[in-house]
């Protein structure tokens, strides 16, 4: 009986899956798994690579190509529908493993509460543009209350890595229909706000994991284009989950400030003028930096002397 299927979702990861891989089958588990990959449609050699490894491993890898681009929710979904496991560890093709005993401590867990939706463990980092790691960078998620863990989930400042799911609750709590049917490409928010709301969750004090952080991967596009996108589909699902779950006003209140502010933000590093002016004549009680932001989404030679400064 599989206990834990590993879901890998791929997509042009050929730099980086090879690292991926190698973590998950140096993992030290009791427990019997299966690596279940959902590639939608690479165009590099990601596939070949992963393919390489199946030959190695045939009766625990199971592969799929999408024939079309389904974007991250359709391809986790698609995926998940093809694990077996009474859990569901989800990883994407360029993150790593870091500890051997990283599947088992979360399988432990879940195993030790059947109310539990989800368990989310520390992770560190990698920069890689600089080099640099910033380790255990979500512990404040981690050690912190109850409630302020869910206003963090609620608010979309909780990061997707090193999260198992219980892939009956994800079933029956997670609403894929709706969110496909919005056209939302954002898979991580919806689940674990559904989760969150309808079933109980634990934590590990403890980096498991490394996150990659690049400029290819899908949360940091560097178009503007690319940046507005996410942000509203963002804001598309907290105003569908503040209606849903009936959030309190103070979160609501200073998510709008906040998106509000992010915008700005984006409009003064990617010189848009029009949207600037949209974002911060809706901008209540504005800081200094909204002033700053909003004079150089204006202005060419404030953006100049604020590249100099």
């Amino acid at each position: 009986m599989i206990e834990l299927s590993v879901h890998l979702i791929t997509y042009n990861s050929s730099a980086y899956i090879k690292e991926t891989l190698d973590s998950i089958l140096k993992q030290d588990v009791n427990f019997k798994y299966e690596i279940v990959v959902g590639d939608d449609n690479s165009s590099d050699n990601t596939l070949s690579i992963i393919n390489q490894y199946a030959s190695r491993y045939p009766n625990i890898f199971h592969i799929k190509k999408n024939d079309v681009q389904l974007g991250i929710l359709k391809n986790f979904k698609s995926t998940l529908d093809r694990c077996k496991g009474n859990y569901v560890f989800d990883i994407a093709g360029d993150d790593i493993l870091k500890s051997k005993f990283a599947l088992q401590k979360m399988v432990d867990v879940l195993r030790s509460d059947k109310r539990l939706g989800f368990v989310d463990s520390g992770f560190d980092s990698f920069f890689e543009d600089k080099n640099k790691t910033a380790y255990f960078s979500n512990k404040a998620n981690i050690t912190c209350t109850v409630d302020k863990y869910r206003e963090s989930i609620f608010s979309g400042r909780v990061a997707p890595i090193g999260i198992c799911f219980n892939r009956e609750l994800l079933y029956k709590y997670v609403d894929f229909d709706t969110y496909s049917k919005m056209n939302i490409t954002i898979e991580d928010y919806p689940i674990l706000v559904d989760l969150t709301q309808n079933t109980a969750f634990a934590r590990i004090d403890e980096s498991l994991h490394i996150y990659r952080v690049h400029d290819s991967s899908f949360s940091h596009q560097k178009s503007f284009k690319d940046q507005y996108f996410l942000l509203n589909q963002m804001k598309r699902l907290f105003d569908f989950f503040s209606e849903k779950y009936k959030f309190e006003t103070t979160l609501i209140e200073n998510y709008n400030k906040a998106y509000l502010k992010r915008g700005l933000y984006f409009t003064a590093f990617y010189e848009e003028k029009s949207l600037g002016k949209e974002f911060f004549s809706k901008l209540e009680d504005k800081s200094w930096r909204d002033y700053v932001h909003f004079l150089i989404s204006q202005n060419k030679i404030a953006r100049k002397l604020a590249s100099i400064i």
